[in-house]
């Protein structure tokens, strides 16, 4: 399948990355007018499914997934970033929460991998 990096961020130890790839399994049901399906035909909007991973020294240790995002473009997705400070909902500052806490409770379980090289 294939994956862009679309963000990254590191430390000496950890980074998190997002990628997205495209929706290959897009439900629309809920598109009573068709105006979505219209607007992805057209190219107005685009469907993507993203992974945040965390990786520890190199090795991915957490992953937190998301499908069937429809924008009109992919980078709008993380323009919502810091917006939960603010009082609003992001699922991309969700996304990269759920995954650091993954990876700090897969560190806590497997003690072993923070002498990994």
């Amino acid at each position: 399948m294939y994956k862009e990096r679309m963000w990254k961020f590191s430390t000496p130890n950890f980074t998190v990355v997002w990628y997205v790839s495209p929706c290959d399994d897009l439900d629309l049901s809920w598109d009573d007018d068709g105006s979505i399906r219209d607007g992805l035909n057209s190219g107005k909007y685009v469907a993507f499914d993203s992974e945040v991973s965390v990786f520890f020294k190199g090795r991915k240790i957490a992953s937190e997934y998301l499908g069937q995002s429809i924008y009109e473009n992919v980078k709008d997705f993380r323009d919502h970033f810091g917006a939960a400070n603010k009082g609003y909902g992001s699922y991309f500052s969700d996304m990269v929460r759920q995954a650091i806490r993954e990876a700090r409770t897969f560190l806590k379980a497997v003690p072993t991998m923070r002498g990994v090289a």
